[in-house]
């Protein structure tokens, strides 16, 4: 796995899960290198208008302007960004055949899914930030193996691998899941209260991809058949997979309290 000396580039994060957010920064960390986020597409154009960034990690599914706009405008000669050319990253949760080549499609350069693996990440960054002669090699680690493939609450262990082991960052970014859980869950009741379908998808998304950072694989899960229903409109089922979701949460935050009274 590849790291790079900090300061070298200019790197800017679109992503709007806070959670998400707090691992690819964490990561890149790792990696040595230092990067601005933005929590949306338009932020990240109008970042891009001042700043002549290295290259763009580019979350798809983003509110006000996705990831696929803020590229159209990026790739626009005509646009005031400062770079045209320069290198984007697709970051997303869906790894569905055909998905790398929309982001292609769209104007981006390469394409990563979510959660964020650092020694995938660091092997795209190598593609389009080549690294100096003097940086470091680390050597590979093997994996952790699970035996056990049913979905758990939380699994701590994969977590704290894809940090690397830092349990300071983890503190961090538990701390600021829990901060932000309240927020997506209710905006994602409203957006069923009042209809707006696409929103309230939007929100399941974010929680789906910040249960994916954590380990959490039962409320992915559970975030993942809220945002069918949303996609679909199976209202039928809007209220038992809200309930899921809460329930899911709430076991979570509580294997994540049992965790930190134990430490």
């Amino acid at each position: 796995m590849t790291t790079f000396t900090a300061q070298k580039f200019r790197i800017l994060l679109a992503e709007d899960n806070i959670t998400n957010q707090q691992v690819a920064l964490g990561i890149l960390g790792k990696l040595g290198l230092r990067a601005d986020a933005v929590a949306n597409g338009a932020e990240a154009v109008s970042a891009l208008e001042s700043i002549p960034y290295d290259l763009v990690l580019m979350d798809v599914q983003m509110p006000e302007m996705d990831g696929f706009e803020s590229t159209s405008v990026i790739r626009d000669p005509s646009s005031r960004v400062r770079n045209h050319d320069v290198p984007i990253i697709a970051m997303t949760a869906h790894a569905l055949p055909g998905d790398k080549q929309k982001c292609l499609l769209a104007g981006m350069n390469d394409y990563i899914s979510k959660p964020l693996s650092p020694r995938v990440l660091s092997l795209v960054l190598g593609k389009w930030l080549p690294p100096r002669n003097d940086e470091e090699r680390m050597p590979p680690q093997e994996g952790r193996k699970k035996e056990d493939k049913r979905p758990l609450i939380w699994d701590k262990e994969a977590m704290l691998e894809r940090l690397l082991d830092d349990e300071q960052l983890a503190k961090e970014i538990l701390a600021g899941f829990a901060e932000d859980i309240p927020l997506r869950i209710a905006g994602l009741k409203r957006g069923l209260e009042d209809n707006d379908l696409a929103t309230a998808a939007l929100h399941a998304h974010s929680i789906r991809g910040a249960a994916a950072n954590l380990g959490a694989g039962v409320l992915q899960d559970a975030a993942k058949d809220m945002e069918r229903c949303c996609l679909e409109n199976d209202a039928a089922n809007f209220k038992t997979c809200f309930e899921l979701l809460e329930n899911s949460i709430n076991c979570l935050l509580k294997e994540m309290s049992i965790s930190e009274n134990q430490a």
